[in-house]
């Protein structure tokens, strides 16, 4: 089969129809990973009847976050985030995290990382896009998708990345549940032992996490963490104070998950030009809002997908 793209092996997975929108889902097989059956999805939103290629505007690409997959952005029924971005003219472009959604498992599965997802993922999913749009993609990530993205920010592995978008993401929070004694060591322990966690069972979401994921967040998280790559140890927060992108940072007021002033914390710390956004009636929202509901709410259709569409159109170039 002929590859869907000359920079590495990509193949077209499926091309659906959800109503009037079309998705075509790509697998992209960088083999950059030290895991060499490592293949991600990304899929293209568009409007059905519309022009394909570089006319279909300034491209995104959505990043959901732990325990989901691209129906965060999109459900089945073809409504959500995405499809507004995608008739507010944007080429949008949904990744899914490996073994999530449409994303197969790879071999090393349990060892995944965020490290791994920003280092090897996105560049490739970036130099793709670049690829079949002829402009490089601006990304947005929700929580734990914002934390991959901010990771490749910070460690530099995507080139002429125009902006980025944060939703509700934070990587400064000690957890309070780490702080109990033993709590990290059994946390660690529990996670070796079944090597992934069910977000099913534990009744998160319908994905699960693989251990390496956890084991990163457990120990970013604890009291004496820090945010790192953990395969050499290098800090990223002074890359991240020195990074010139512009940045558009989003919390929620009633966020319990990631607090707006973690969110806040973090968002103040980037070194580029930053624009924030503080989701909650003192703003003059029509409430405070939570952590999924800032995207998956029809609240958040009418007064928060907007405001993202607006901020990212000065980029669109």
């Amino acid at each position: 089969m002929k590859s869907s793209s000359s920079l590495f092996p990509v193949t077209l997975a499926r091309a659906d129809i959800l109503g009037d929108l079309s998705e075509d889902i790509y697998l992209v097989k960088h083999n950059r990973d030290p895991d060499q059956s490592v293949q991600v999805a990304v899929s293209r939103i568009g409007l059905v009847g519309s022009s394909h290629g570089e006319s279909r505007g300034f491209p995104l690409v959505l990043v959901h976050g732990s325990f989901t997959n691209k129906g965060f952005w999109l459900s089945t029924k073809g409504q959500g985030m995405a499809r507004y971005l995608a008739e507010a003219g944007f080429d949008v472009w949904l990744f899914e995290h490996r073994g999530h959604g449409q994303s197969p498992r790879n071999d090393d599965y349990s060892a995944n990382t965020v490290e791994r997802y920003a280092r090897y993922d996105l560049p490739a999913v970036h130099e793709f896009i670049h690829e079949k749009n002829g402009s490089f993609p601006a990304w947005v990530g929700h929580s734990l998708g914002g934390t991959i993205i901010a990771t490749a920010v910070a460690a530099a592995t995507m080139k002429a990345l125009p902006a980025f978008v944060m939703m509700g993401t934070q990587v400064v929070r000690p957890n309070p549940v780490l702080q109990l004694p033993l709590a990290g060591p059994i946390a660690r322990a529990v996670v070796a032992f079944k090597k992934e966690v069910d977000g099913r069972q534990v009744k998160i979401g319908p994905e699960n996490e693989p251990a390496g994921v956890i084991n990163e967040y457990l120990a970013r998280h604890s009291l004496l963490g820090n945010w790192i790559l953990p395969s050499d140890k290098t800090r990223l927060m002074p890359a991240w104070q020195t990074s010139q992108i512009p940045l558009l940072g989003i919390s929620g007021a009633a966020d319990t998950t990631d607090p707006a002033k973690y969110c806040q914390k973090f968002y103040r710390a980037y070194g580029g030009p930053t624009e924030e956004l503080l989701l909650g009636k003192e703003n003059g929202f029509s409430k405070d809002y939570a952590h999924i509901e800032m995207v998956v709410s029809k609240d958040a259709a009418n007064e928060v997908w907007p405001k993202v569409a607006n901020w990212l159109r000065a980029y669109a170039s």
